[in-house]
């Protein structure tokens, strides 16, 4: 008798290849036959008549680490379909944290957005010293709701070893930073990523990554990147991770490959150069973003996370705070490496009517306006208004959304290489994390929740756009991802593949039902998702989550 048994569903396996009717039977965790099994016997039957089944869809550019720790469920990940995440993009993550990092966390700095997890793992370990290994293994105690898989992050490695020194690094650091990433190799990570726009890691030469992607490369493992800028530099920021990649021999993956405002419509070009590197030997792929909207915030826009809000309101509270602050907003620009991460386009160019507040608590008033309407309206600089409303909220606020992605979905996604989507966030309740304004505002202009992503893209350049066929578009979403991470036993549905698993309607299946309303949080939720399963174990049934947390921590 097998545990479950999916009967009547058309099959969408993962390959690419056309749909097909077929029974799928789940054993132990595992699909164990698949076919016509009319006669077959199972604890649960599901019926999927009028439905597709496919494997468990990829959060492949994930930031679970940034709140695994307290919230393991990953529900937000649940309800859209995704049964695996990757975590620690960007060159962003919580582990190894030793040497210079403990001194600057100590210190309450340099956390990012991965405080909540360091704060979490500081509980535990209060010297401020672990190692990957021991984040691994919270992360089991933890009982994800999803597969978890982790990526030793760049800038956690140069942090250990040199701080935040705006340098070069010497041999010696880049010997030291291979030892750190050797321990994370052998202790389960799937490979390396940067995030060359970010704090410290701008600061590292080409020769640096290449180095250490040498090491990833003889262990087979993933070098992924959030390149060296996404605006005016991002066709040389192409050509840095072409070298890269061409250089240490590893396998690569360009993170979010959009262009950020004011640079427009050059993703054939960068595509274009990715296909010569593939057809010179370079094993490189990307993937995308699929909303051309994204939430923004003071420090956002300077990438001074490194403050905390007291010690933002404390800066803002002082003329001269405020004036270095604008000193960077206009002084530094698009080529310098502080300059290009995505949102710095909107300062440089005092580009404020692209801004708009959604959510200002304690003045109601301006929501849906933009800082540019808003400044004007109180006769002061835009800069200043910023920093007014920011230092009333206390400095975590307002929230914002900025609309500097160009929609070049049509450009990059039929490349048979780009990998879909880009989810970009970290692990949450989306019931905790929503409010009926982050819903309204969305509702209104058509940004997508972080929550209706990947049933986005069926829904979208599926089956409104047509940009893609169901089967390519799960394809992008299963095995591709999981190819690139070197997993063969996940990602397809076929005997013998861990029984990841999606029911949907390929009608209705979508970002959103239509009828959504604001204020009943679940009609926001994805639509047309009835099943989704983790390892063998039906963990959500429509949007309700069953109790199951059947996620494994994966390592290489």
């Amino acid at each position: 008798m097998y545990d479950l048994l999916f009967r009547g569903g058309t099959v969408v396996d993962g390959t690419g290849d056309p749909a097909y009717k077929a029974d799928v039977a789940v054993k132990a965790g595992k699909i164990v036959a698949l076919g016509d099994l009319r006669d077959a016997e199972a604890a649960r039957t599901v019926d999927c008549t009028g439905r597709c089944v496919s494997p468990g869809w990829v959060d492949f550019h994930g930031h679970a680490d940034w709140s695994v720790l307290d919230h393991p469920i990953g529900l937000n990940l649940l309800v859209q379909g995704c049964t695996l995440t990757v975590s620690g993009n960007c060159g962003l993550g919580a582990a190894p944290t030793v040497g210079r990092a403990s001194e600057l966390y100590r210190r309450g700095e340099g956390k990012g957005y991965n405080a909540a997890t360091i704060d979490a793992m500081a509980r535990l370990y209060p010297d401020m010293r672990w190692s990957f290994a021991d984040f691994m293994e919270q992360v089991e105690k933890a009982r994800p709701g999803v597969s978890f898989v982790q990526l030793a992050a760049h800038n956690v490695l140069r942090r250990c070893v040199m701080g935040h020194d705006r340098r070069p690094a010497d041999d010696e650091g880049i010997r030291q930073m291979k030892v750190l990433l050797e321990e994370c190799l052998e202790e389960g990570a799937y490979g390396v990523t940067s995030g060359l726009v970010y704090i410290p890691g701008c600061w590292a030469q080409t020769s640096e990554l290449v180095e250490l992607c040498k090491l990833v490369a003889r262990r087979d493992g993933l070098y992924a990147s959030h390149i060296r800028g996404e605006r005016e530099t991002n066709i040389a920021a192409t050509q840095e991770m072409i070298e890269t990649a061409e250089k240490s021999g590893v396998r690569a993956n360009i993170s979010h490959m959009q262009s950020k405002y004011p640079v427009y419509g050059n993703g054939t070009q960068k595509v274009e150069m990715l296909k010569a590197a593939r057809r010179r030997g370079v094993d490189i792929s990307c993937d995308y973003e699929v909303y051309n909207m994204n939430g923004g915030s003071l420090a956002g826009f300077l990438q001074i996370y490194h403050f905390t809000p007291d010690q933002l309101v404390k800066k803002l509270e002082s003329r001269e705070g405020r004036a270095e602050l604008k000193k960077t907003m206009w002084e530094i620009d698009p080529w310098h490496p502080l300059g290009r991460f995505g949102p710095g386009g909107v300062p440089y160019r005092r580009a404020w009517d692209r801004v708009i507040v959604w959510d200002c608590p304690h003045d109601r008033s301006i929501q849906g306006k933009s800082i540019a309407a808003v400044a004007a309206e109180r006769g002061i600089e835009p800069e200043e208004c910023l920093f007014d409303l920011t230092l009333a909220e206390k400095g975590r606020g307002p929230r914002m959304i900025n609309d500097y992605i160009e929609d070049e979905h049509y450009r990059i996604i039929p490349w048979e290489h780009c990998i879909l989507p880009s989810i970009d966030t970290g692990l949450f309740d989306p019931a905790e994390r929503f409010e009926p304004i982050d819903f309204r505002y969305q509702l209104e202009t058509g940004a997508a929740s972080s929550i209706g992503v990947a049933p986005r893209v069926l829904g979208q350049f599926v089956r409104q756009e047509k940009v893609l066929s169901l089967e390519e578009g799960v394809r992008r979403m299963t095995s591709l991802p999981m190819s690139r991470l070197g997993l063969t036993d996940r990602g397809y549905v076929r005997p013998g593949m861990w029984a990841d698993l999606v029911v949907f309607d390929r009608e209705t299946v979508g970002m959103r039902g239509e009828e959504a309303d604001p204020n009943v949080a679940e009609s926001c939720w994805p639509a047309g998702i009835d099943y989704v399963v983790v390892n063998g174990e039906v963990a959500m049934e429509g949007h309700r989550h069953t109790g199951v947390r059947a996620g494994r921590v994966l390592r290489k």
